[in-house]
């Protein structure tokens, strides 16, 4: 990473909390107690912050930690580590509302990375949360199970809510699909058959009911290939409140709705990291959507995935990632597409 402001690692293990001029320790002593430990047992993070009402109340940073860039002169040093949290949470806020008509519940976790660090914005309980910054690409797997571990303990021991299992269930068994689920899968009509045969052999071998149920292909922004596995009976008990036909048309009208709010995302990271965002988790209470960017692609080109099982979280990424090794290049770009 380029630039002093952004080091690769923490420069002392020494961590002091910056309070807002409104915070009172007690009796929240509890939460910020518990923040502190968190974040000295993660050397990966540079700072965490938490917010009320989209308001930071205290930042944990190490003491000697140089300013991110993007501070004005009269900027308090709390207001300057806490820019990029305060709008991730109004991100957060933007991407909640174009996720309410798919019916899976709030947005309750994002995770924004580049291959030179990333944001967690993870929601404790209604319009409070905690955000982490890390300026090291390898560091962003270590946040976030360190900040997904650290919303559930204040949830449960302080605030007495339930675990809404952010991230998935650790540990979770890793489904192996046996070719017997039912796919529905459609490529634009200017991709040729041989790539259509090797997309649709990939979406085979991934795609099924148990964790990654829904999977689509982008250049360029334009709809390449899409499949999911929404007609199996398996996951029909998703399906009371929404056709799996309406659900797919849901799917693609997010990612076109989406479009502006990433490339403000983006923008956003520049206080973070000069490099393109390749990774998106929108973790919602039924599920999570995610965003993979192809490796030296350009921004419109990547891969969506779903999951509506919030157990298998961790492991729908995890088989997006098989997916995005495995995905044949290039795709031609569709000049008109017949779904």
């Amino acid at each position: 990473m380029s630039g002093d402001h952004r080091p690769d690692e923490r420069q002392s293990a020494e961590l002091v909390p910056l309070y807002a001029e409104h915070w009172r320790r007690a009796p929240f002593e509890e939460i910020s107690d518990r923040c502190t430990g968190a974040a000295a047992g993660c050397a990966a993070l540079r700072s965490l912050s938490y917010f009320n009402n989209g308001v930071v109340d205290f930042v944990i940073r190490p003491a000697d930690a140089p300013a991110l860039p993007g501070g004005r002169e009269l900027d308090l040093p709390i207001d300057v580590e806490s820019r990029p949290g305060h709008q991730l949470v109004l991100s957060m806020e933007t991407f909640d509302k174009a996720l309410g008509p798919l019916l899976t519940g709030a947005l309750m976790r994002t995770v924004v990375a580049t291959p030179t660090g990333g944001l967690y914005c993870g929601r404790v309980k209604e319009q409070q949360h905690i955000v982490g910054i890390t300026l090291r690409g390898d560091g962003v797997d270590a946040m976030d199970d360190t900040l997904n571990e650290l919303v559930t303990d204040i949830r449960v021991h302080v605030l007495n809510r339930s675990d809404e299992n952010p991230g998935g269930v650790p540990d979770q068994p890793y489904h192996a699909p046996d070719g017997s689920q039912e796919l529905h899968f459609t490529a634009g009509s200017r991709v040729d058959e041989p790539m259509v045969a090797r997309l649709r052999g990939l979406w085979q071998r991934h795609l099924n009911p148990v964790d990654l149920q829904y999977l689509a292909y982008y250049e360029n922004w334009h709809l390449a290939c899409v499949g999911d596995a929404f007609d199996d009976s398996r996951i029909g008990k998703r399906f009371l409140n929404i056709k799996p036909s309406a659900r797919r048309r849901k799917y693609r009208d997010v990612a076109d709705q989406l479009r502006d709010d990433i490339a403000r995302l983006r923008d956003m990271l520049q206080l973070v990291s000069r490099e393109p965002m390749n990774r998106l988790v929108l973790d919602v209470e039924e599920g999570a959507v995610y965003f993979h960017w192809l490796p030296g692609g350009r921004s419109g080109d990547f891969v969506c995935g779903v999951t509506l099982d919030q157990h298998e979280v961790g492991n729908a990424e995890r088989r997006l990632r098989e997916v995005l090794s495995e995905l044949p290049r290039k795709v031609p770009r569709p000049r008109s597409v017949r779904w």
